[in-house]
């Protein structure tokens, strides 16, 4: 099963490639989805009060952050947001799967429409991520303190190599979370579970899991999660522990 911190809508790629390969966990645990009857299992969008806090808060971390937010129907870019990244060239947002009426340019304040909070609990158009990038702190320093800022407002993870660019989901939300659910619901205890992550945002998966690999290029945190190292990238570290797996059960 792919359990990934990336959006339904960018797992368009993998489904054409893979072909309709029924039910993920999306947005680091805030959606399951069924890519082969395009239904949502499960979502757990963020609150648009504590949303906003966070903002608020990290703001004051680096106030210079600036922020993004993924629903399902829609990618919010703050002006800045998009430098350096590949939003911000349509070639590579079309290769990506995003689609121009995807996305929202502004202030976050605005296209999320903050005033109407006072009224109601959610947001309209439901967040499952809010995404926050600093150019100024490394990415583990950013980490660990919005972690210590927000961490009991929302989840706080990280997932992308070398950049300071941090997710935030609603509080308990994670890849643990929603694969526990899942393997539940389909009778799979969590000695059955095998899992491979190379992430911060793959932590509480790792260390759920009955058995769990690191890739050979993971991050120090993920490594230290993991009951085990997998060979590199480069050596198809991943397809090696699975063959050696299905071929010790076969013998077994």
């Amino acid at each position: 099963m792919l359990v990934t911190g990336r959006p339904v809508r960018w797992l368009a790629p993998v489904s054409d490639r893979l072909g309709r390969i029924g039910p993920v966990i999306c947005s680091n645990g805030a959606v399951t989805y069924d890519l082969a009857s395009d239904e949502v299992i499960e979502e757990n969008p963020m609150s648009g009060r504590l949303l906003f806090a966070a903002k608020d808060l990290i703001a004051e971390i680096d106030p210079h952050a600036t922020f993004a937010a993924e629903t399902f129907d829609h990618l919010h870019l703050e002006e800045h947001f998009i430098e350096d990244s590949l939003f911000f060239e349509e070639d590579r947002r079309k290769a990506a799967g995003v689609t121009e009426d995807q996305l929202a340019f502004g202030p976050l304040d605005e296209t999320l429409q903050r005033s109407t909070l006072t009224q109601h609990r959610h947001i309209s158009d439901r967040v499952l991520k809010l995404l926050v990038k600093s150019q100024a702190m490394d990415p583990d320093d950013f980490l660990m303190q919005v972690r210590h800022r927000v961490g009991h407002l929302v989840s706080v993870t990280h997932s992308a190599p070398g950049v300071s660019l941090l997710e935030l989901s609603a509080q308990g939300v994670n890849k643990a979370a929603a694969l526990r659910r899942f393997a539940a619901a389909q009778g799979i205890g969590q000695d059955e579970v095998i899992a491979f992550g190379d992430m911060p945002n793959d932590i509480e998966m790792l260390q759920w899991a009955g058995r769990s690999w690191a890739v050979g290029s993971a991050h120090p945190m993920a490594r230290s999660a993991a009951d085990h190292t997998a060979p590199g990238c480069d050596d198809d570290g991943v397809a090696q522990v699975i063959e050696q797996l299905l071929g010790h059960r076969a013998r077994g």
